[in-house]
């Protein structure tokens, strides 16, 4: 490991440190990532994968929130890649960069099993998840994976703001749907899949 204050660098990225003020976060990004569990898992894993950057520019396409992390934990140093690209280029690859993860979809029962086997030895810290996390995981993965046709199901439609409809699809990613988003969604909210029996409530479809 290279060691910069308290962040530590993998070898391997040792030959593309830079100044970090050298590089700066790109004008035009749009996505904010998890500066606080970014920075987690720096502390925990170590830094293993650089930054990408546009030459000429020095502007960050790929690790935008990675670079914020570093220096919130006092690095003076960053592992770089240049790029070499004219600036849509460069856009397209910010927006690819940010969105090709966001269409990943999930096993549920594989990354339960992952969580599981982690948990069971060193821990979740550093990964993004959580103990809750694997939690919510293990009761949708419960879920049949369909039910039975019913043609009088009800419809629930809501109109929120934009930012609250980017918050929803954020914390529903690792569900494949629109049903399994909102029921996933219900989960974390604490709900564990039974209608409600309070004898003074009375649920209307």
């Amino acid at each position: 490991m290279i060691n910069d204050g308290i962040i530590h660098f993998h070898e391997s990225l040792g030959p593309l440190l830079v100044d970090i003020d050298s590089v700066h976060q790109h004008p035009r990004n749009y996505n904010n990532g998890d500066v606080e569990e970014i920075a987690t898992s720096i502390e925990i894993n170590g830094m293993y994968r650089p930054v990408y950057v546009q030459g000429g520019t020095m502007h960050i396409l790929a690790g935008n929130s990675t670079w914020e992390a570093c220096k919130t934990l006092g690095a003076t140093r960053i592992p770089v890649v240049l790029i070499e690209c004219d600036d849509d280029t460069a856009l397209r690859i910010l927006l690819a960069d940010n969105q090709m993860a966001s269409l990943a979809r999930p096993d549920n029962a594989a990354l339960l099993e992952l969580l599981d086997d982690l948990a069971g030895r060193d821990g979740l810290l550093g990964t993004g998840f959580t103990d809750r996390d694997a939690d919510v995981l293990r009761a949708l993965v419960e879920v049949p994976v369909t039910y039975p046709p019913v043609a009088s199901w009800p419809f629930l439609h809501v109109q929120v703001p934009p930012e609250v409809r980017a918050a929803y699809y954020a914390m529903t990613a690792s569900a494949v749907g629109e049903r399994e988003r909102f029921e996933l969604l219900m989960r974390l909210a604490g709900w564990d899949g039974k209608a409600p029996q309070a004898a003074d409530e009375q649920v209307r479809w």
